[in-house]
């Protein structure tokens, strides 16, 4: 019989992403990421599905909130939102981004690393596209439904993003090793005796960059290419990007998986893992 913690793991370690992890904590990746949330539906449809079990007596406790799409707007409509979020200098952007909200608290920490004492009890519990560098899916998963009162939503990638697969394999000339699916992770939660609802969604996945320098910039960053190949970098993405009101896209689309717990009143926290 599969274990899926341990496939899980043993994805995880495979992922190509994995050995850039860095890349995505760095000023210049979260000032492109941000641009992304103006031309998309991110998080749109999704943000909606969330908020609807939601009042302005709720407390959410976002896991991996990186710069806010989901921490901001719910900090508008709910008494509390606590961020959990591991790079200082997501941290820094979000306090920047917050400055006037005053029911934002930010704990600049891993989720494996922070005590339960210092997250508290929230209603709902929500991590998005922020699970993929954790090895020990299974204890993370438990400390999660420890801390949700009647919610958990865990938002994940469906599969391999085809223009990224592409052009790992142009530049690096290897397999690319996408991050584990939502299915593994619905198949842990099941391990551990949850039967979560999944629901998927479509999405946009536009990339857009301001100049086709910062474009350049980005993914030489991303794929760790020598300064030599950056005129080959430029013309592929030349070859690939739209251009338009003086920006640069990659148009795309894909699917999101919305995988969500809701916890009967009646079932007390200390037996839902049990």
């Amino acid at each position: 019989m599969m274990n899926w913690s341990d496939e899980w793991k043993k994805i995880i370690l495979e992922s190509s992403l994995r050995k850039k992890s860095h890349v995505f904590t760095s000023k210049e990746f979260i000032d492109w990421y941000d641009l992304q949330l103006e031309h998309n539906n991110y998080p749109g449809v999704l943000l909606a599905k969330v908020q609807k079990n939601l009042d302005k007596n709720s407390t959410v406790l976002d896991i991996g909130a990186g710069t806010g799409a989901f921490a901001v707007p719910l900090a508008q409509v709910v008494k509390k939102v606590t961020v959990v979020e591991p790079s200082k200098e997501m941290c820094l952007h979000l306090r920047n981004k917050t400055e006037e909200l005053t029911n934002i608290h930010i704990i600049n920490q891993r989720w494996e690393d922070v005590s339960l004492e210092e997250v508290g009890l929230h209603d709902m519990v929500i991590a998005a596209h922020s699970l993929y560098d954790i090895i020990d899916i299974k204890t993370a998963l438990e400390k999660m439904l420890s801390v949700a009162k009647k919610h958990l939503y865990i938002i994940m990638g469906t599969g391999k993003i085809k223009a990224y697969a592409d052009i790992w394999q142009h530049f690096k000339k290897e397999e690319f090793h996408s991050s584990p699916s939502f299915i593994y992770l619905y198949n842990v939660l099941y391990e551990l005796g949850v039967l979560a609802n999944v629901e998927i969604v479509k999405i946009s996945l536009n990339q857009v960059y301001g100049s086709i320098n910062q474009a350049v910039a980005n993914w030489q960053m991303r794929l760790g290419l020598e300064p030599a190949q950056r005129s080959e970098l430029q013309s592929y993405l030349l070859n690939r990007l739209e251009e338009s009101a003086g920006k640069y896209c990659l148009p795309g689309e894909g699917r999101t998986a919305i995988i969500s717990v809701e916890f009967l009143d009646c079932l007390p926290i200390t037996d839902r893992c049990s």
